[in-house]
């Protein structure tokens, strides 16, 4: 129902403005209640006040004692009006309003009316409040006063909040679940768009986005600390069923800390890799696109990018330029104690890693039979006649002569599952590495298949070990790092905690 059905007022349309009275006469013709109010709004105005009226409130009486305003103890005169900046008409007699309204008409002056003759005058007070420097107007073009005060009054609760707003990160990663456990949390596709709604509508949570990886879930968010201190947060992400130590809350700084050494890739199951960046980067743009985030997150993604970058340049040194398409081919080579290139090896799989997978099969010599599923790659220049590219759809007839299969794809469910175990090679050891967060390929068909190894992130994971030394030292610099750009830190915050960004 609309709020003329409600009021039985029309709606007038207006200009927001901002009025700067410091300093010049204005006038206001009552004493009452709503005079009181007006009067108020002109004391933090800093307006020099003259209030018309025989009797005055308490409040006004001791306001003129006081002299922040001029009280003419009268009743209202034409000559009242004299070089005013505004006026009000706050008088309980509809008569007088509307007389000074008229007079203030013809003088060009300025002027509100409180009352029914409110369409006749030059502007309207809206419901406001004020929070330090920061200033909100709710107006309905006069049509329902109740209706902005309500709505003044919520957005004054929420200011609150983000007054007591931080910077949070709140997830889990390969640190803390294994594969099989992290599975559950995973957030993609339609999962994903849920729970970004469901986080949408709590009170307290300003700007967000997901993070979703083969190695972490993680949501960086600017929230209240009441909308954190509710748990809604933790049910929305099925959190509030995990021990405290298998999932973590970064707050404030240590929050800004732990992004800048995400998207360095130290978190990683491979120290240093460089798909994070665009995962990170593509997070932002989902986010962004559903409203998700603003201003806010894109600045804390833009700050924790440029420290990032900041980190590889120092830890560089101590750090092999290594990928987890790497670690993948190295762990290949190590198993099957030879060259890649003798091997018959089939990839799964077109976007990014996947790409990345065929460059290094490529690089160290070898062939590939490279499967697509809806759009079609192109084959890197020279290589067309080493690799065969096909769809999906001849998947089956593919595989009986594969000796390695390596998983790259993105789908909800199994695309190697135990139905095609009669197709693949039955003389041979078959190698399955799943790259695939959820997995793609089912556990299943290794207990189908004697001669089938299914090896997925975690089993990389803890074949491939780095120094604890090393990790120390670039740890040390990455935190070093981190410090010497707090300053991009407190810039962020500054801008919605009312400092001075």
């Amino acid at each position: 129902m609309s709020g003329n059905h409600q009021t039985g007022r029309r709606a007038e349309p207006a200009l927001p403005i901002n009025v700067l009275p410091k300093g010049r006469r204005c006038v206001v013709v009552g004493g009452g209640t709503i005079a009181a109010r007006k009067v108020g709004h002109l004391v933090v105005a800093k307006a020099d006040i003259v209030v018309v009226s025989p009797e005055l409130l308490e409040p006004l009486q001791e306001l003129a004692a006081d002299g922040a305003i001029t009280w003419k103890e009268q009743a209202f005169e034409t000559k009242d009006a004299q070089d005013a900046f505004l006026v009000f008409a706050a008088t309980n007699d509809r008569a007088v309003n509307k007389q000074v309204l008229e007079l203030c008409r013809a003088q060009d002056i300025l002027c509100c009316s409180v009352d029914g003759n409110w369409p006749d005058g030059d502007f309207v007070t809206p419901a406001t409040f004020r929070k330090d420097n920061l200033t909100v107007s709710v107006a309905t073009g006069g049509q329902s006063c109740r209706r902005s005060r309500l709505v003044k009054d919520s957005l004054a609760r929420h200011v609150q909040m983000v007054e007591t707003a931080g910077l949070v990160v709140i997830g889990t990663s390969h640190h803390q679940l294994s594969l099989t456990e992290r599975e559950t949390y995973h957030l993609a596709g339609e999962r994903a768009q849920a729970v970004g709604r469901m986080l949408a509508q709590v009170w307290g949570i300003h700007e967000f986005m997901i993070l979703n990886t083969c190695n972490r879930v993680e949501v960086w968010a600017a929230v209240s600390s009441e909308a954190l201190d509710s748990g809604l947060v933790k049910q929305i992400l099925a959190f509030d069923h995990l021990p405290d130590d298998r999932y973590y809350v970064k707050h404030g700084y240590e929050a800004f800390t732990h992004t800048a050494v995400t998207a360095a890739g130290l978190l990683s199951q491979t120290p240093g890799e460089n798909h994070i960046v665009a995962q990170i980067k593509g997070a932002l743009e989902a986010s962004l696109e559903v409203n998700w985030a603003g201003s806010l997150v894109q600045d804390w993604v833009s700050a924790t990018l440029r420290v990032s970058k900041a980190i590889r340049a120092e830890a560089g040194p101590l750090l092999r330029d290594f990928e987890i398409e790497d670690l993948c081919l190295d762990y290949v080579d190590a198993a099957l104690e030879g060259p890649l290139r003798e091997r018959s090896v089939l990839l799964l799989g077109s976007g990014v890693v996947g790409k990345a997978v065929l460059d290094r099969v490529l690089s160290r010599g070898g062939r590939c039979n490279w499967c697509y599923h809806t759009n079609q790659p192109t084959v890197p220049e020279g290589a067309g006649d080493r690799v065969n590219l096909f769809s999906f759809n001849r998947l089956r007839e593919e595989l009986s002569e594969v000796d390695v299969i390596l998983c790259t794809t993105a789908h909800s469910g199994y695309v190697l599952h135990k139905a095609h175990a009669p197709f693949l090679n039955q003389e041979h050891e078959v190698l399955i590495v799943d790259l695939s967060i959820p997995r793609n390929v089912d556990p299943e068909l290794a207990e189908a298949m004697d001669n089938t190894r299914i090896v997925d992130l975690d089993d990389l994971k803890h074949w491939y070990r780095r120094e604890a030394a090393d990790l120390a030292a670039i740890d040390r610099l990455a935190e070093e790092t981190v410090t010497q750009h707090r300053d991009l830190y407190d810039r962020i915050v500054a801008t919605f905690t009312g400092g001075h960004a």
